[in-house]
């Protein structure tokens, strides 16, 4: 498992860090305990997987995702729920070699990020778990204390880019600076700006572009 002398190292997390992507093991966890999570589970797999697949997530398709998902929960409320989802689920599925690549960062010092499309607070839960410190993510958009959907700019796609970018600067680096670990197709723009590109249990389509641009792969699925 190659480490990179680079001084910052962003990673995925859905299928990249953890097995599984985080939306999909959170519905699964809410449908045996609410019925209602069934309409959640319809939402996101009637529109925004179909939306991911074809890289046509909208801001306003994951708020609405959002606002369902919560149904009118405060923060501290969700919270609670994603807590004892972690524990109950969520840190079942994180890679165990997952640990042994961020040890081999932290031992040559790098600064390590994980950037998600996940929910902020599902975010830090596995950043915690995991020994990240740094985390970007979708943040969730309050009003009196509810929550009414996700901020802007999401962190998919080209707006990954931009809130990598806006770390960056903050801490004196660049894009040369810096690798990144996904497994996703719609990371591609994040993986061309970054000095050292790594495709992690790449989807199909990753993987033909990682093939033809000769970036690295890593595929855990396989060990």
């Amino acid at each position: 498992m190659r480490v990179y002398d680079v001084p910052v190292v962003f990673f995925d997390l859905d299928d990249s860090l953890i097995n599984k992507d985080a939306n999909s093991l959170w519905i699964r966890w809410r449908v045996k305990r609410e019925r209602w999570a069934v309409v959640e589970a319809m939402l996101a797999l009637a529109s925004l997987y179909r939306a991911y697949k074809k890289g046509r997530v909208t801001h306003g398709r994951l708020s609405n995702y959002y606002r369902t998902r919560t149904r009118g929960m405060t923060l501290e409320e969700y919270q609670i729920h994603v807590e004892r989802f972690f524990t109950e689920r969520g840190q079942l599925h994180i890679y165990p070699q997952a640990a042994s690549l961020l040890f081999a960062y932290r031992r040559k010092g790098a600064e390590l990020v994980m950037i998600t499309g996940a929910d902020d607070v599902v975010a830090r839960a596995y950043g915690n778990a995991l020994g990240i410190n740094n985390v970007i993510s979708n943040r969730l958009s309050t009003e009196n204390n509810r929550i009414v959907g996700l901020e802007k700019p999401m962190c998919y796609g080209a707006g990954k880019v931009d809130l990598a970018r806006q770390f960056l600067t903050r801490r004196g680096w660049s894009f040369e600076d810096a690798a990144f670990y996904s497994d996703s197709h719609a990371d591609i723009p994040l993986l061309e700006a970054v000095k050292q590109p790594v495709v992690l249990n790449p989807s199909d389509e990753l993987r033909s572009v990682a093939l033809e641009r000769h970036w690295p792969c890593l595929d855990w699925r396989s060990e």
